[in-house]
């Protein structure tokens, strides 16, 4: 499975690159990269989750990819980071 195409996404402000891959019916489940990663780290974990039956949901978090870059610090605090998951 080749890594699939992201799409820009607004959430709580910004526009998030997210990927997703699977049947969306499936158990979701979101893998979040952690500094100074992005999505692709987990290109290796994508077909076998997918074939375990979850659909997956892969964002580049603020700053990453082409995600949204805020300008300020304060908008990359853990409050921030997790809502963006939430929403």
């Amino acid at each position: 499975m080749d890594f699939p195409e992201g799409q820009l996404i607004p959430v709580n402000g910004v526009e998030l690159e997210v990927f997703t891959a699977g049947d969306p019916t499936g158990r979701p489940l979101v893998l979040s990269h952690g500094w100074p990663e992005h999505a692709y780290s987990w290109r290796h974990f994508i077909q076998p989750l997918v074939e375990e039956g979850y659909f997956l949901i892969v964002p580049n978090q603020r700053g990453y990819g082409r995600s949204s870059c805020p300008e300020r610090g304060e908008d990359y605090a853990i409050e921030h980071l997790t809502g963006d998951l939430v929403a």
